[in-house]
């Protein structure tokens, strides 16, 4: 037997390629060309000795067996009752079965089944030359174990090496007996050499209705990406009404890529989108460009995105990149998006820089500048641009039992609007630390120096300096007990931790504020220097944080299932540095508490409460909890206050979220609905879906509701078929559902719908 039988069923599973373009990707995820690759290197074929025959090589050893064997050895073979064949790669059963000896020459009749593998092909007659791959297969079924599909044809020509012929053929991936769904094509001929099929007249039947045909197809044989058609998304909104894209991909070489993208909406116009990809061995990037007419705001919109990174192998360790956006108005995102990551971004970077490490050493040389989209309904204060920024950090390095490491930055700020001016940073720091068995102890010290030239005077004069010493005592203690909780053995722990921080008083209110901002009080907060992020501000403190951790850890895996934790600071000199904030009038913070729990494979649990003991009343509290007792069953609740947000309007946030999926025979429900309590009451997002597992094809239709940026609303709905094996038809909904719904699983995710053993499909062999 020839390889010819192999990569015919290959061929058969790779015609469901997305309608002409490429095939899905292994994950399954939708419509999307695969992974770019760098361009091959070329090799010097294989010498051939001088004389040999071309076909020498592929001659092997067969195996005969039969109830009745006749004929001469050295010409001719005939099996008759149970004929089994069989080659290094391949197998022949059949009810009679001839073998022509000289002209290598195989033919079968009754009930013949061709295998190779996990494929086979079934059918009353075959007949083909092993030497010149000529031959046929008469009515023929075929069967690809891999996604356990099958298929037919009135005949298959085998019409040289690697290339065949299938007539009248058909494909589905619905088990026998079951045709909910299957492509049928007047005739496909594959040139496997190439990886390049074609198929003449194709239509796809649901229900035995025809829902999609072209009178010529073209597709791939393999895994690698091909110029074509993507498949045609469907959807609508109230934003942009009803809307079709037609995706055609240009498989311009291994490396790069272009995809090209209509997309009409009725109600805006036609936008086109264009995505350009390349991968080189140290240079990947991908630029983004999309531009509308539209017919609502009559203006030309668009978009622009381009991302690139670059390695330079003539300098080791030196890299460089680029992260380009811009969009041509305020709300773009809110008017022609449905995602609502996208509808709540105010601030588009530009920046591009050089990034150098050398063992401890690394170095940040960057420009960065931003778009900001202001909303009308709550404007706010575009960040400072950076022009430039260079930054050096050098990681700890021991010597002689200390740590020494160290940062610099230089930084020239501007912002239109506001003071601008520039800022030079030096803060090399020392540190000691000692372990035992169940303690540990690290000192720290270092000085923080600072110098501003500001372009604006202002009373201290145009040339400002900081200089602060910072020190700080980090020790704590760790023990471990057996203890017995909830009919379970476990390995407890207690984790009681001190710390302690000295930052001295600098007069700071004549600082400008480039990049400073309250830092969110939590338990990372906590053991931190600085109670402010960024470097205009440096809070001058003497303060001891308490706190103490327990945790529940499995005995034999280590596995850690349950944990808490408290902890307060202590402070023991009044503040005196403020940003946005009162100055403090207690000695004592808020008390954190914090939780986690995964006492049971089914339910997780997390909770955060903050305590204001001066003032007795909750700051802050979270609640989240999931119950996911299997796949495709999963339940998700939180609820988050805040008592006191961080903006313009002060005022709290009180919101809480439910989302699940959940079975219900061959349906599944989805949902999640995200609600403010506060004033304005109103549902922040909503969505709600429903799945239908037909076995071989899902349904899907999912609504979704979001309030955007600018307090306005956009519903979406998204419909779609899935053809399993073929393609996906429709607007695809599994990117909303997976953002909306943790541990959302598609109804025909392997691991909720459990599919039968290829095995299983064999006939006895």
């Amino acid at each position: 037997m020839s390889s010819s039988s192999g990569f015919l069923c290959c061929a058969i599973l790779l015609l469901v390629a997305s309608n002409g373009a490429s095939a899905q990707s292994a994950s399954g995820e939708p419509d999307t060309p695969t992974t770019l690759k760098l361009s091959p290197q070329l090799e010097p074929p294989l010498a051939i000795p001088s004389g040999a025959p071309a076909k020498a090589a592929e001659r092997e050893a067969i195996f005969l067996r039969a109830d009745r064997l006749e004929g001469n050895a050295q010409q001719w073979i005939e099996a008759s009752g149970k004929a089994e064949l069989r080659g290094r790669r391949n197998t022949v059963l059949a009810d009679w079965l001839r073998y022509d000896v000289e002209n290598d020459e195989i033919w079968g009749k009754g009930d013949v089944t061709l295998r190779r593998g996990i494929d086979w092909i079934t059918g009353p007659e075959v007949k083909f030359n092993r030497t010149t791959d000529i031959g046929f297969f008469n009515a023929a079924e075929f069967h690809v174990g891999e996604n356990v599909s099958r298929g037919s044809a009135t005949v298959i020509l085998f019409k040289g090496p690697d290339r065949y012929e299938l007539k009248d053929a058909s494909y589905t991936t619905c088990v026998a007996g079951n045709d909910d769904w299957y492509l049928r094509s007047a005739d496909v001929d594959l040139d496997t050499s190439r990886s390049v099929g074609i198929a003449h007249d194709a239509t796809v039947y649901f229900q035995g209705e025809p829902i999609l045909h072209s009178p010529w197809l073209d597709f791939p044989l393999s895994n690698d990406r091909k110029s074509g058609f993507l498949t045609t998304t469907l959807g609508s909104s109230s934003s942009t009404g009803f809307e079709m894209s037609l995706p055609y991909y240009f498989n311009l070489a291994p490396n790069y890529d272009m995809t090209l993208t209509p997309r009409l909406m009725t109600r805006r116009g036609l936008q086109l989108d264009d995505q350009f990809r390349y991968l080189f061995p140290d240079i990947a990037g991908q630029f983004n460009v999309e531009g509308l007419e539209d017919r609502v705001t009559d203006s030309f919109r668009y978009l622009l995105d381009w991302t690139h990174n670059e390695n330079f192998s003539s300098v080791p360790g030196l890299s460089g990149y680029l992260n380009l956006e811009k969009v041509s108005d305020n709300a773009y995102f809110t008017d022609l998006s449905d995602r609502l990551a996208n509808t709540s971004q105010t601030n588009l970077p530009r920046e591009g820089g050089f990034a150098y490490t050398s063992g401890p050493f690394s170095m940040l040389a960057r420009m960065q500048a931003f778009q900001t989209l202001q909303d009308p309904n709550n404007p706010i204060v575009p960040p400072y641009f950076r022009e430039p920024q260079i930054a050096m950090t050098l990681n700890p390095v021991s010597w002689a039992g200390f740590e020494f490491e160290g940062f610099a930055e230089y930084v020239n700020f501007r912002q239109p609007t506001e003071v601008n001016g520039q800022r030079a940073q030096f803060y090399p720091s020392v540190s000691w630390t000692q372990r035992g068995n169940a303690w540990f102890l690290t000192v720290k010290t270092g000085l923080s120096m600072t110098r501003y030239d500001v372009d604006e005077s202002t009373p201290e004069g145009s040339h400002i300096n900081r200089v602060l010493p910072i020190t700080s005592v980090d020790t704590g203690l760790e023990f471990e007990r057996n203890a017995d909780y909830f009919d379970r053995s476990w390995l407890q722990t207690l984790e009681p931790r001190a710390y302690y921080v000295y930052i001295p008083y600098r007069l700071q209110s004549e600082i400008p504020n480039f990049d400073s901002a309250d830092d969110d009080f939590n338990f990372s907060q906590l053991f931190t220097e600085n109670r402010y992020l960024g470097s205009d501000r440096i809070g001058d403190t003497s303060q001891l944080t308490l706190a103490a951790t327990t945790r529940l850890l499995d005995p034999v895996s280590g596995e850690e299932r349950f944990r808490f934790a408290i902890g307060q600071r202590y402070y023991f000199e009044d503040q005196r540095v403020t940003l946005n904030e009162p100055l403090r009038t207690s000695d004592t913070s808020d008390v954190l508490l914090t939780a986690e729990s995964r006492l049971s494979d089914y339910w997780t649990a997390a909770g955060f409460f903050q305590e204001n003991v001066a003032h007795p009343q909750t700051d802050e509290l979270d609640l989240g909890m999931r119950w996911q007792p299997g796949s495709g069953k999963v339940i998700n609740f939180s609820y988050d206050y805040i008592r006191q947000q961080q903006d313009d309007n002060n005022l709290p946030l009180k919101q809480f979220d439910i989302s699940g999926q959940w079975p219900i025979g061959n349906w599944s429900l989805l949902a999640r609905w995200n609600y403010s309590l506060i004033a304005p009451r109103q549902t922040l997002q909503g969505v709600v879906g429903f799945e239908y597992n037909g076995g071989c094809w899902v349904f899907r239709v999912v609504a979704q509701r979001l309030v955007t940026a600018t307090q306005t609303t956009s519903s979406s709905v998204f419909v779609q078929l899935e053809l399993n094996g073929l393609a996906r038809l429709g607007t695809n909904p599994i990117d909303v559902l997976k953002r909306n719904v943790p541990g959302y699983l598609t109804v025909n995710d392997p691991t909720v719908r459990s599919v039968d053993s290829a095995a299983q499909y064999f006939p006895g062999f």
